[in-house]
């Protein structure tokens, strides 16, 4: 019924899906449940493609008559009665796809709505060990494509919601005291951050001596793949912290929380969405309760097994992230971001624990190809000895490459408004902040 109910919707009140599923609905009554999903899952798919083309036609009728939450007249007193009091009010958020121009997309959102991506994120945050009530810290870099608003409201997040945005716009030693000493002062029981930012806290904390900081209940990371190594190196600096992710979306929010302690294996959000496993390694969402923005069947490029239980309930298992971010053995297999995950972690449990982070970086020039493993390690000592294994390991596995380079490096080069992927293919692969420690290697 939930799916019926926003298809309903969307053919009558969203441009872009107005009279898209009017078959579907004529026949729907005369449907058993199983009949029902089998026509369901061969309505149309929408992707990325259809978004950048026609952005404005998601977003609902409805909105168009509903005032500005925020324009040249807003105040403090008529942003709180738009949204609190009359609880009537349209806005847009920014949205993120992988699509590389330069369009700026955005998705409108009004009090159904927003409440919605509120609620779901608060889900996860419970389900973190949250309580309401208890402050929370978001820390994120300046102007990225969402801190802006909040960031520019902070007094009135602080005082209404217990929420700090701490924004930084480099991480740096004191950036990190001053980020350490906020979470102190604010008492925060939560903190919500991506893992590399979150990452590169802890090694500038380790490097600088700075103490391990204690009496964090919770941390929600997401964004981002996340290394086991890198887990366990911020467990050190945040001993304790139950450190929890969550699958989230710019688009929907908060889609999915981790299950039990297997950071890779999800329970998805199931009042609010459902999920489908899509072509291509995707992930089909639809969303219930969002019906100022809808979204039927909308493939996420990431990968991850769907399971239906027997309960009614969904998970998503080995969720992997992007599915474009694989590299092609000498066998023609695709390997994905567990892999590496799984041969850092033979790596650290042999050498008791050096690694913290990793990328990799792939370019072909000419009929040459090339792979660079860049390693963040907190036990210089153990270099050798990484170098030594890594290429025995990834060496014969990606044997049809004709270098393999292993960088040591102190920290990424890396804008944090953007996802720092784990595996990217990229034309120029020395892009660090410092000159690299580098090992050129022939793969054999």
């Amino acid at each position: 019924m939930r799916i019926l109910n926003i298809i309903r919707h969307a053919n009558e009140n969203t441009p872009f899906y107005k009279g898209l599923y009017d078959k579907f609905l004529e026949h729907e009554q005369n449907l058993s449940d199983e009949e029902f999903f089998y026509a369901f899952r061969h309505l149309p798919i929408i992707d990325e493609k259809h978004l950048n083309k026609s952005n404005e036609e998601f977003n609902s009728d409805h909105l168009q008559n509903r005032p500005k939450l925020f324009d040249e007249h807003s105040t403090q007193a008529n942003i709180i009665k738009k949204a609190f009091i009359d609880k009537d009010f349209q806005t847009s958020l920014p949205i993120k796809t992988s699509h590389e121009e330069d369009t700026q997309l955005s998705r409108g959102v009004d009090y159904e709505d927003a409440n919605a991506i509120i609620q779901g994120a608060l889900k996860s945050f419970k389900e973190n060990g949250w309580k309401p009530g208890e402050p929370i810290t978001i820390i994120a870099p300046a102007s990225s494509f969402w801190t802006n608003i909040q960031q520019s409201h902070t007094k009135q997040l602080q005082r209404y919601f217990g929420l700090t945005v701490f924004c930084f716009k480099e991480l740096d030693t004191q950036t990190v005291q001053d980020f350490i000493e906020t979470l102190k002062a604010t008492k925060s029981t939560l903190l919500v951050a991506s893992p590399r930012v979150l990452t590169r806290i802890s090694h500038i904390m380790h490097n600088e001596n700075i103490e391990p900081l204690e009496n964090l209940t919770s941390i929600n990371v997401k964004g981002e793949y996340f290394l086991d190594c890198s887990k366990s190196f911020i467990q050190k600096m945040f001993p304790d912290s139950d450190i929890q992710t969550s699958y989230t979306s710019s688009l929907c929010g908060t889609i999915a929380h981790q299950k039990g302690l297997n950071s890779f294996d999800y329970n998805v959000l199931d009042d609010d969405f459902f999920v489908e496993q899509g072509p291509n390694n995707s992930i089909l969402i639809t969303t219930y309760k969002q019906r100022a923005f809808p979204l039927i069947r909308y493939a996420l490029n990431d990968m991850g097994q769907i399971k239906n239980n027997e309960d009614g309930t969904q998970t998503i298992e080995f969720l992997e992230g992007s599915n474009s971010q694989h590299l092609v053995g000498a066998d023609g297999y695709m390997y994905f971001a567990s892999y590496f995950n799984h041969v850092i972690n033979d790596i650290n449990k042999k050498l008791h624990d050096p690694i913290i982070d990793f990328t990799l970086r792939h370019k072909q020039n000419g009929d040459k190809k090339s792979i660079d493993l860049n390693f963040i390690v907190q036990k210089p000592e153990k270099k050798d000895k990484i170098k030594t294994i890594a290429l025995k390991t990834i060496g014969n596995v990606f044997s049809n490459y004709d270098k393999i380079n292993i960088n040591f490096i102190n920290e990424f080069d890396h804008d944090y408004t953007q996802e720092l992927k784990l595996i990217e293919e990229c034309n120029d692969t020395n892009t660090f902040e410092e000159a690299p420690e580098t090992l050129e290697l022939i793969a054999s």
